[in-house]
């Protein structure tokens, strides 16, 4: 069954079931939670519930990816408005579905295979190509997981691809298919390209006010001042309302006192191990340890390691624990610094281990966590307070209250913001300044009217905002005479343009009679002055030889065709004349192969993701908007 594992999995999962693990990983991880979030299920998949905390870890581990690329002026609250927070979700119902079908089938993964996979992963061998327990073990401590952890998850994983290998372990691409996509795609095209810019053309012609007048009559859409309103608004935020919340000195010891935990360092200790498939091997490695032998000797003479390979950086009690067990954990703190155990016997193999640095705990002060613990409870009052503020709004609305008893209401002061277009301009064309920093305000400001209807909008970070449309300055006709200039200008480039365009129609209607058939748009230079025709040989991956709009033009053209498409520029337009095409007649082996490869990915992805949908149905899928938008919040709200 796990061939597909051993042989390593191509298509969607190309790079190996390793990198498809790390990519769960961090959707699933076992880490604690970042922040406290409520315990309502964000998504129901089947009998299985994805929680608050899922998405929270889904969307931390994506977010510090991809904060490595972006810099820190990527924010929480930025990376959720652009949508981080939404491919998250869509990653752990996609997950979920797959493992909740991989129940319901009964797949499962015995001890046997999991063990025969992990030790035929090479990032977990020795030069000699045998598994090494130490790599191991450093290599689940390195991703931030207990090896128990690390094995229940790869047991799932392998669960899981065992089902998708089922689905396109048999998918292939045929040879005739292979052969005309590659012949295909070798296609490269010859063509003449000559540009005609408006912004040669002359001879525009003489203007007057009557000419003027009359374009602008025509164009009377291009010369409409914009809109410009008046609002009034106000807005609530978690952060706002924790300003003003003082918190006692009995607060902050009963909180410190019951996250004294959270405060401590407990001791830490490093060490060497060595490891052993068996007894025998331990004990005579101990019995050269007893003789005087350095560790760092025996490590190298008995397993092949050498000290710095088995090393391990400082871990507290309780990870050891889990990495570990109890027996281990309790043989490590029986040892003295520079010290090592007696060989102990495992399931899965023999230790022996020599502490290297004992790191002693501590704890930090109540003055020295203070400031942190007065931030977190003045936030957490602040957001049950936001809950209250808002039931009172609501009982206004239900009232019937206009804004300004709304606010009042809220016990937060009712702002104003004037004479503002939709770009957020003012009349004399610079930035409104009494605009807030509130996503979609300015657009929820032009989608409402005077005398609607009162809506309370949510934004990010714990605030809500509500606004009312005061005046509404609407958009008219300006005057001729103040636009004369800018309508002059606008007609001397609708009459180049004219012209260009008149021009390249020329061009490309002689080339309708049969006489003109073999003539070439070289012929065409002397017409004006500066123009010169390119003749390009592209190929259908491009290669940036020419735009994306003229190679889409070329390709879709009969040989010998020619056809007026507008300036990428927008200056003029450009003629375009296919002259031949070629294929290629010797087609590299690794081509083809590559090609089938990728017709096979194609044929499984859209496989997937049929199988995807058909999960979501049947299952069925059920994702709860309103709490995951909740939790997203959350997550957005500044750290305190």
């Amino acid at each position: 069954m796990f061939d597909f594992f051993r042989k390593g999995m191509g298509s969607i999962f190309a790079g190996g079931l390793l990198a498809m693990l790390i990519a769960s990983f961090v959707l699933w991880g076992v880490g604690d939670p970042l922040s406290t979030l409520g315990s309502d299920d964000i998504a129901e998949v089947g009998d299985e519930k994805i929680t608050p905390f899922d998405l929270e870890r889904a969307f931390e581990s994506e977010y510090l990816r991809i904060q490595q690329q972006a810099g820190d002026s990527l924010t929480r609250e930025l990376a959720i408005q652009v949508g981080i927070g939404s491919q998250a979700i869509a990653k752990l119902v996609e997950l979920k579905a797959y493992d909740v079908e991989t129940s319901n089938l009964g797949l499962r993964t015995s001890d046997e295979d999991l063990r025969d996979y992990i030790y035929n992963i090479q990032t977990f061998q020795d030069e000699t190509g045998q598994f090494n327990r130490s790599y191991f073990d450093q290599y689940t401590r390195s991703q931030g997981y207990t090896t128990k952890d690390f094995e229940a998850l790869l047991r799932e994983e392998m669960a899981r691809a065992s089902l998708i290998e089922s689905l396109i372990g048999n998918v292939i691409s045929s040879d005739i298919a292979t052969t005309t996509l590659t012949k295909y795609a070798s296609e490269e095209r010859t063509s003449e390209i000559l540009a005609i810019p408006a912004s040669l053309m002359t001879g525009i012609g003489e203007v007057n006010d009557e000419i003027l007048k009359t374009y602008f009559e025509e164009n009377k859409l291009n010369y409409m001042s914009p809109e410009y309103r008046d609002i009034s608004y106000f807005e609530v935020s978690a952060a706002t309302v924790a300003s003003t919340i003082s918190i006692g000195n009995e607060e902050v010891i009963a909180n410190y006192e019951s996250r004294i935990s959270e405060f401590t360092r407990e001791e830490e200790r490093s060490f060497v191990q060595m490891f052993f498939d068996d007894l025998e091997m331990a004990n005579k490695a101990y019995t050269d340890l007893e003789n005087g032998k350095s560790f760092s000797e025996v490590i190298v003479d008995r397993t092949g390691d050498t000290q710095d390979e088995a090393t391990f950086d400082p871990m507290p009690k309780n990870e050891i624990t889990d990495n570990y067990g109890e027996e281990i954990t309790t043989q490590i703190y029986n040892a003295s610094l520079n010290g090592y155990t007696e060989p102990i016997n495992t399931d899965f193999g023999v230790y022996i281990f020599k502490i290297i640095s004992i790191k002693p705990g501590s704890s930090q002060t109540i003055e020295d966590v203070r400031e942190i613990i007065v931030n977190d409870l003045k936030m957490e009052r602040a957001i049950d307070t936001l809950f209250d503020i808002r039931n009172l709004i609501d009982d206004e609305l239900a009232a019937g209250s206009p804004i300004n008893i709304v606010a009042e209401a809220a016990g937060v002061p009712l702002k104003t913001v004037s004479n503002f277009n939709i770009e957020g301009m003012t009349p004399d064309g610079s930035a409104s300044t009494e605009l807030p920093l509130i996503v979609d305000f300015i657009d929820y400001s032009f989608r409402n009217n005077i005398g609607e209807e009162l809506e309370l909008y949510e934004g990010v970070s714990n605030k809500f905002y509500m606004l009312s449309v005061d005046n509404i300055i609407v958009s008219n006709l300006q005057e001729f005479v103040d636009v004369r200039d800018t309508v002059d200008e606008d007609w001397s480039q609708f009459r180049r343009e004219t012209l260009a365009s008149e021009l390249a129609s020329r061009i490309s209607s002689e080339y309708e009679t049969a006489e003109n058939i073999d003539k070439t748009l070289a012929e065409y230079e002397g017409l004006l002055s500066q123009l010169t025709v390119n003749e390009v040989i592209v190929s259908r991956a491009n290669d940036n030889v020419v735009s994306s709009e003229i190679h889409s033009s070329i390709f879709s053209q009969d040989v010998g065709s020619i056809k007026v498409i507008p300036a990428s520029n927008g200056d003029g337009s450009v003629i375009i004349r296919v002259k031949d095409r070629t294929f290629g007649i010797n087609v590299d082996e690794s081509v083809l192969i590559d090609t089938k490869a990728q017709i096979q990915r194609s044929y499984q992805n859209d496989l997937m993701q049929s199988y995807i949908t058909h999960l979501y149905e049947t299952l069925p899928v059920i994702v709860k908007e309103g709490n995951v938008q909740a939790t997203l919040n959350a997550i957005a709200a500044p750290a305190q």
